[in-house]
């Protein structure tokens, strides 16, 4: 008995030896197309800290912060002053020779002023630390626009076809040569725009 000339292993070898020359031609393929990429990186916190209009929100937002601590403090000193207050008074409660019933009265006052005072501060506290919070995310929110539109000046005039992140506090990139860093340039080029 003779054996056809087409078994099912002949056939399924052969459709193995071309899905292979075919997984070869595309992996030499890809690996053409990325030998052909040119790729860079920028230090976008570095960008970050070296652009001008940066720098002159962070010390706006110091400011901010200085004059909400100052304000805390004004707080502080008055609730110093009423417990100051209210310490005499239990002193004078003490004393049997004094009439205490008008005084226990405004103890009363004392105390709640005292409670307002606190809940006041306690208020104004939070809210400081909100807005500063608040006011540190748009700080990144409002340049970021500006950086990525500088990175991509610089990349297309050095004629990139990828730009990637190598900040320390990013994982995507371990090492770059220097000759791949443009950093300070998307720096100049922000600095430069916006004068």
């Amino acid at each position: 008995m003779l054996l056809p000339l087409s078994t099912p292993s002949l056939q399924t070898n052969k459709h193995m030896k071309i899905l292979n020359y075919c997984l070869v031609i595309v992996f030499f393929s890809i690996a053409q197309s990325l030998v052909a990429q040119k790729i860079g990186v920028v230090d976008v916190q570095k960008v970050f800290d070296g652009y001008q209009k940066v720098k002159e929100a962070r010390e706006r937002l110091d400011k901010s912060k200085q004059v909400a601590m100052e304000e805390l403090e004004i707080f502080r000193d008055e609730m110093g002053k009423i417990v100051n207050e209210l310490k005499e008074m239990e002193e004078k409660l003490k004393n049997p020779n004094i009439d205490s019933s008008a005084l226990k009265e405004k103890y009363q006052e004392r105390v709640q002023v005292a409670k307002e005072k606190q809940d006041d501060m306690v208020a104004y506290d939070k809210r400081a630390k909100a807005t500063i919070a608040q006011r540190q995310r748009n700080l990144l929110v409002e340049h970021l626009e500006d950086i990525r539109a500088a990175i991509k000046k610089v990349a297309t005039a050095k004629k990139l076809d990828l730009v990637l992140n190598s900040s320390e506090t990013q994982l995507g990139v371990f090492y770059s040569s220097d000759s791949t860093d443009f950093t300070e340039e998307v720096i100049v080029t922000l600095n430069a725009e916006k004068q």
